[in-house]
C-alpha cells in the first residue's frame, strides 16, 4: 500500500512525518529516516488488526437547468435562418477587432 506522508524539518533540530490516511498518525525524531520509520512502525501497528474497505456513497446530483432548453430549436422552422444570421455576424464582429 502506497501512503502519502507530509514531512517536515522541526525548529529543534528533527523531523516530523505525518499520515492523515488511512489514519492521522505523527512520529518525530532526530533525523529524517528515524521518523519515517517510526511512522511506518507506527501505520504497521495500527492496520496489523484492521480491514481497509471502500464504500459507495450516492451523492443526490441536481438536473442541469439548462438540460431544459437542449433541443428546443430543432424542428424550428426558422433554425437555419437564425443559425445563418449567428455565423454572419460573427463573420462580422471577427473582421472588425474594435466593433466591440
Amino acid at each position: 500500500m502506497d501512503v502519502c506522508v507530509m514531512l517536515e524539518q522541526v525548529e529543534r533540530d528533527g523531523y516530523r512525518a505525518t499520515t492523515f490516511a488511512p489514519a492521522p498518525l505523527v512520529a518525530e525524531a532526530a533525523t529524517r529516516d528515524e521518523a519515517i520509520a517510526k511512522l511506518r512502525d507506527l501505520l504497521c501497528q495500527k492496520l496489523a488488526g484492521a480491514e481497509l474497505i471502500q464504500l459507495q456513497i450516492p451523492i443526490e446530483t441536481h438536473p442541469d437547468p439548462w438540460l431544459a432548453f437542449a433541443g428546443i430549436w430543432r424542428n424550428h422552422p426558422e433554425a437555419a435562418e437564425i443559425e445563418n444570421n449567428l455565423r454572419e455576424y460573427r463573420r462580422e464582429v471577427n473582421a472588425d477587432p474594435g466593433r466591440l
